[in-house]
């Protein structure tokens, strides 16, 4: 594996570990977690793969318009956070009992919405004529590795920080959809 195999799949994994890590100050199972880790795998590396096959047929369409989906997206989901985090009241639920939790449908469309970027790298991919495999799994793999450190970095996080943190993360969410517009 190359250097430049390695660089992409780490730079590319930065917005799965931010995801990750903002939405992990809510409550999540092990297999939540799992269920998590693997849809940004998923998204990341088919997102490369489908980039790579749509830079030889669209290669303009996709690069132009890619990073205003991935803005209005990240910055709407991160206002949504923000929203629900500061309308909950902490002496709603104890943490013990706190029942909000992370739709498994939120997951597939944070994943989705984070591998955006992979999709206009693939695109690029596939006109520089590079080997797919050689870099939609590593890309993958990191995409997996980051999601779980994510989630574990927001987990140690003490419990008293709440809605917060919460917040923090869809600032986080927010400030990745303003960083697509610089893409």
């Amino acid at each position: 594996m190359t250097w430049e195999i390695i660089l992409f799949a780490v730079v590319l994994s930065i917005d799965s570990f931010s995801a990750a890590f903002a939405m992990g100050f809510r409550r999540f199972s092990a297999q939540r977690a799992f269920s998590f880790a693997l849809s940004s795998a998923f998204a990341e590396g088919a997102a490369t793969a489908i980039g790579f096959f749509l830079g030889h047929v669209a290669k303009d369409l996709i690069v132009n318009y890619d990073h205003w989906v991935a803005f209005t997206l990240l910055v709407s989901v991160g206002a949504h956070m923000c929203w629900e985090a500061y309308h909950h009241s902490s002496d709603e639920a104890t943490e013990s009992e706190d029942s909000r939790t992370h739709s498994f449908l939120k997951i597939l469309f944070i994943s989705t919405v984070t591998s955006i970027d992979s999709l206009g790298v693939g695109v690029t991919l596939g006109l520089a004529g590079k080997p797919i495999l050689d870099y939609s799994v590593p890309i993958a793999l990191a995409a997996f590795v980051a999601t779980y450190l994510g989630l574990g970095l927001a987990r140690r996080m003490p419990p008293a920080f709440g809605s917060r943190l919460e917040i923090i993360g869809g600032g986080v969410l927010i400030v990745l959809g303003f960083k697509m517009l610089s893409v």
